[in-house]
């Protein structure tokens, strides 16, 4: 089911939901982010636009972490959503940043593949299209090329990325080449960045489902990748767009490859 778990800390615009001993999950109404914070340390995943730095700030005082004490941060993908706060993390503080070697690309924004003005525009009479494009615009600041060019490939240790949490890492490919979720073995959490979302300004359906095809670079991989994701056995998903999901991960992806895109 769509809903929350445990701690619950509300703020202008975010939510901040404690939904395993050591996982946070900071949603706003247009992109989400996961927070590992364990005695081995602190691990960002996804980071939000650009324009979302407060938001970003607040959800980590809100546990009592400063900006510099993040260890590492995990990209699912690189699109300005997902890595304006990485962005800002490595030029400020240095802070590493790493994504699947497929991903690396496009986090660095060497390659786009994402919904770029064409397809925008295309499909602006669609509902949602077009106050989704008026809503994102101004978190952009001007950078919807905005890249992470210090962005490396995860240390590994074993199947398991060597950053505090040590989630397994998992290629789920076709919202980009490289795109990965993370699964947190010991939180029983699986953070799949857009390969499936609850929530979407773009759709008017709620619940597990797949992203519309404007946002796709390769549709058929990416319905193939949830149907992967059913074989996880965590217990909570964390999507990129819209509520978490508290329950099995595999009815979580059933429940997406039978609602689909909205179009």
């Amino acid at each position: 089911m769509v809903g929350r778990a445990r701690e619950h800390r509300a703020f202008d615009g975010m939510q901040v939901d404690r939904v395993s001993a050591h996982i946070h999950f900071a949603h706003t109404e247009h992109v989400n982010w996961v927070i590992y914070s364990g005695r081995d340390g602190v691990t960002l995943v996804d980071s939000g636009y650009l324009g979302q730095r407060a938001l970003l700030e607040a959800s980590l005082d809100s546990i009592g972490i400063r900006p510099a004490d993040v260890s590492a941060v995990l990209i699912t993908h690189g699109h300005a959503d997902h890595l304006g706060g990485a962005s800002w993390l490595a030029a400020q503080f240095g802070t590493p940043v790493h994504a699947h070697s497929l991903e690396l690309a496009n986090v660095r924004r060497d390659i786009l593949q994402q919904a770029g003005t064409g397809g925008v525009l295309r499909n602006a009479l669609r509902p949602g299209v077009l106050p989704w494009a008026l809503a994102i615009l101004p978190l952009l600041e001007g950078r919807a090329d905005l890249g992470v060019p210090s962005v490396t490939a995860p240390p590994m240790r074993g199947e398991h990325v060597d950053v505090p949490g040590q989630p397994r890492m998992r290629l789920v490919d076709g919202h980009t080449s490289g795109h990965t979720a993370f699964e947190f073995d010991d939180e029983g959490v699986l953070v799949v960045g857009d390969a499936l979302v609850t929530r979407h300004r773009t759709s008017p359906m709620q619940g597990p489902q797949l992203l519309a095809s404007m946002f796709q670079h390769d549709v058929d991989r990416a319905r193939a990748s949830v149907g992967d994701l059913g074989s996880s056995t965590a217990h909570v998903v964390l999507p990129g767009h819209g509520e978490a999901w508290i329950g099995p991960a595999a009815a979580a992806a059933g429940s997406a490859l039978d609602t689909g895109a909205p179009w």
